[in-house]
């Protein structure tokens, strides 16, 4: 008896250890995917996301860069549409501004870390990639994200059309390849993680969806129905769909739905008409927009129904506004517009650019010469550079070799 009793002891001690190992093993599981963005002020809050198989809560473990003791906050997790993996997310805020914080993720002991944006870019200036369209392929996404790095960028934004993978579960593979592609090559060699802002486009939507058909007491559920990776995957903007950062006091970023789960003259429209009346009484000294579907095409038509759209509904609203800079994308080329205001060339309008060609097969543009809007087209995979310092603005634009290919206004050119 006493001899069965111990072997059913030893048995069951085995099973503990067994258990404790299993533990270890899925605290210590390397996230598939990292991903850094803001729902609140940049200067003060993070929100941190990172996949794994496992389903149990995980903290991250931060602290200022420098600092001995870690801090710790409990994961929310999420599910990642149509897959067994889990969305560990984590929202911190009262963080110091201009402040590296270095991060863990569970039993990981892997050290990452982020900075927060500063409280004023009068004396040093901020820089920021942005572009659209990023993954027909993954080797051809890696080989622009590379041409990024270099320049050390706060944060990049994405204009829409990311993984291509149309809202349809079949294809999260596809999500798999963008998140491994960022992790692999947009966290600079030493650990920095970049923040990403991530705005809809037509191929993260299922096709089909109607916004004006659908109830409004639905529109959540449906919207989350037909763009079910965008709206689970990413914290910002969340629903309705659209939204404004606001960096401080210095910028503003409006992200907008090109009639993709919003439509351009709805509820979205006034939404915008009031936001920017409360940035120009507040005298932000930059607002920027950034949607998918251009008002002022480099590839497709001029007199294309979104297109018509965005410049009967938007631009009017954003000339009305401080304005200076939008960002466009859908294309698959580049362009810059002259300034343009009342459909014309204007020194006092704003200039258009784009049209996401991050990761895509380039198209053939229209003829810049020939093109009363547009002082250059260029049919190249590319991202936007944006450094803005006090009220004053600089762009270059960069090809996936690195080359620069554009600049404006004729400052001098920013080096990596």
């Amino acid at each position: 008896m006493k001899e069965r009793r111990r072997k059913i002891l030893v048995v069951f001690g085995l099973f503990f250890l067994l258990g404790l190992q299993v533990g270890t093993l899925r605290a210590q599981e390397e996230p598939s995917g990292i991903y850094l963005t803001w729902k609140e002020d940049p200067t003060s809050t993070i929100t941190v996301d990172w996949h794994l198989k496992n389903s149990a809560r995980q903290s991250l473990h931060y602290r200022k860069k420098g600092s001995e003791n870690w801090e710790k906050s409990p994961s929310t997790v999420l599910d990642f549409p149509f897959s067994d993996r889990k969305i560990h997310r984590v929202h911190l805020s009262g963080l110091s501004a201009d402040q590296a914080y270095e991060v863990k993720f569970g039993g990981n002991e892997k050290v990452y870390y982020f900075k927060t944006m500063p409280k004023d870019i009068s004396r040093n200036p901020i820089r920021f990639a942005i572009g659209g369209d990023t993954m027909h392929d993954q080797e051809v996404m890696e080989k622009t994200n590379r041409q990024v790095l270099p320049y050390n960028p706060d944060f990049i934004i994405i204009g829409g059309d990311l993984a291509y993978a149309n809202g349809d579960g079949k294809n999260v593979d596809r999500w798999y390849s963008w998140f491994d592609a960022v992790k692999k090559t947009l966290i600079q060699e030493d650990g920095r993680l970049i923040p990403m802002m991530l705005g809809i486009g037509n191929h993260e939507v299922k096709s089909g969806f109607n916004e004006k058909e659908i109830p409004e007491h639905l529109k959540i559920e449906k919207r989350k129905e037909s763009a079910p990776f965008y709206f689970n995957l990413f914290a910002f903007p969340g629903q309705p769909g659209y939204g404004v950062l606001e960096f401080g006091e210095y910028l503003s970023f409006l992200f907008l739905d090109s009639d993709h789960t919003n439509a351009i003259d709805g509820p979205q429209k006034e939404w915008l008409r009031r936001e920017l009346a409360v940035q120009k009484e507040k005298e932000t000294a930059h607002v920027m927009a950034v949607y998918h579907v251009p008002a002022y095409p480099s590839a497709r038509s001029f007199t294309g129904t979104t297109q018509t759209k965005i410049r009967e509904h938007w631009v009017p609203l954003f000339e009305k506004s401080s304005m200076k800079l939008a960002f466009e994308n859908h294309d698959h080329a580049y362009k810059r517009t002259y300034p343009i205001k009342n459909n014309n060339v204007d020194e006092d309008g704003i200039v258009y650019i784009g049209d996401g060609s991050w990761g895509t097969r380039p198209r053939t543009v229209h003829d810049a010469a020939s093109t009363w809007y547009l002082e250059t087209s260029q049919s190249v995979r590319a991202f936007t550079l944006v450094t803005l310092q006090g009220s004053t603005y600089n762009i270059i634009t960069v090809d996936e070799d690195g080359k620069i290919i554009d600049s404006y206004p004729n400052n001098p050119l920013i080096k990596p």
